[in-house]
């Protein structure tokens, strides 16, 4: 890796926005404590590249409108019924926790 992240209009240097976070779900999903460095890296590139694809794909859908909702996401998703259950599930959640803050 050589540091820069390309994606189809520009380069930006690689910043490890989930540096923290993956090792623990790489030990979570069964592997060493302290993974490679380089397979972090790997992952990271792949989520980040997953995570871009999503936000173009939930753009072209928006359209016209010029701004992405949830819908657009759900919209993307509805071919993948285990990530649109997940979806609906971490939004019934927030509304939880936002209704459980009014409360106190």
């Amino acid at each position: 890796m050589d540091g820069q992240v390309e994606t189809a209009t520009k380069q930006f240097p690689r910043r490890k926005l989930f540096g923290k976070e993956l090792p623990m779900l790489m030990y979570g999903f069964g592997d060493s404590m302290a993974p490679l460095p380089d397979s972090v890296d790997v992952l990271e590139d792949i989520l980040i590249d997953y995570i871009n694809s999503m936000c173009v794909q939930a753009a072209k859908v928006s359209g016209r409108r010029g701004k992405v909702n949830v819908e657009d996401f759900k919209f993307i998703l509805r071919k993948d019924p285990k990530k649109l259950a997940r979806v609906e599930e971490l939004i019934a959640m927030n509304k939880e926790i936002e209704t459980a803050r009014t409360l106190f």
